[in-house]
């Protein structure tokens, strides 16, 4: 009953790109100008959920100063999570204080894993995964088909794999897996069992 006597104008989420086409974008651009661009995502993020414009907000001003709350720290995370594909912690804006620091830090979660091992890069896929999984609504129809193709990427994952099979690297074994194989390779991981 309350909600009709405040205006809500905060920015919707197809406002921002999405993470693929962030990411694009992001990749052919030198340091400086990728620094820039998530300094203006993460403007353009405050501005959305600050309700002022992005041009009002300075880089090196403190988001506390900004006015914001617990509640808008929660809706900055989940835009800039769901615009960057990246998993983003809940203290965010305590941990990176000002719109520059939270640039840069931004830029080196994008920049991704330099070890050589796969496995950061699979769970980050996971991650990304989980991400867009937790701010998708979908239909009854779309979320049973997602939780089938997900439990047959899982079998296929725990499967045995055939001889031919076993030359291919992890990543590709998990690219091909089925839902099912990637739900029961969780389910082992985590030690719980599916009925």
């Amino acid at each position: 009953m309350l909600r009709g006597l405040v205006p809500v104008t905060r920015r919707t989420a197809s406002a921002l790109p999405t993470p693929a086409e962030f990411t694009a974008r992001l990749a052919g651009l030198p340091e400086d100008e990728r620094r820039r661009a998530l300094t203006d995502l993460v403007r353009d993020s405050v501005a959305g959920v600050t309700q002022s414009s992005a041009e009002a907000i300075v880089a090196d001003r403190e988001f506390q100063a900004l006015g914001f709350t617990s509640l808008t720290a929660v809706e900055l995370r989940n835009q800039l999570g769901a615009a960057t594909g990246l998993r983003l912690p809940a203290t965010l804006v305590f941990d990176y204080p000002t719109p520059a620091a939270l640039a840069e830090y931004l830029l080196t979660e994008l920049a991704g894993p330099t070890a050589e091992s796969e496995a950061p890069g699979l769970l980050a896929e996971l991650d990304r995964l989980e991400t867009v999984l937790a701010a998708s609504d979908p239909d009854l129809a779309t979320r049973n088909g997602v939780a089938a193709r997900l439990s047959r990427l899982l079998a296929g994952w725990n499967a045995p794999a055939p001889a031919a099979y076993s030359d291919r690297t992890p990543g590709d074994r998990f690219a091909s897996a089925s839902a099912d194989e990637v739900l029961d390779f969780i389910d082992n991981e985590l030690g719980r069992s599916r009925d």
